[in-house]
């Protein structure tokens, strides 16, 4: 499985299950995860989104003297902005793929 693909479903927090048996109906058909690329996309947008919230959650927080340990806020938003510049790098490369498709000749 991509590398990307794998991040991403880590990221909206969709499991992985072990590979399934081999189909036998001398056809080739994909397997999949069986969700749609729009529903892991839009999960994984909101994940992106609940992470910066809880990181400004505790960084408010820090403001305010409410938190013990700082490391609790600097792997907060570390891991916001892994997954935002993830998601961003996402956007571009379908971007990038949509106008591949828009140069190619009919």
């Amino acid at each position: 499985m991509d590398a990307l693909k794998l991040d991403l479903m880590k990221l909206a927090g969709i499991k992985t299950s072990p590979a399934a048996p081999p189909v036998v109906d001398g056809r080739d058909s994909p397997r999949g995860t069986g969700l749609s690329f729009e529903s892991l996309l839009e999960s994984s947008m909101k994940s992106v989104n609940d992470l910066q919230q809880e990181s400004d959650n505790l960084v408010n927080r820090m403001a305010t003297g409410d938190v013990d340990d700082i490391s609790e806020v600097v792997l907060s938003a570390q891991r916001a902005e892994f997954a935002l510049r993830m998601i961003t790098e996402v956007r571009n490369k379908l971007v990038d793929a949509y106008q591949q498709l828009g140069r190619l000749s009919v």
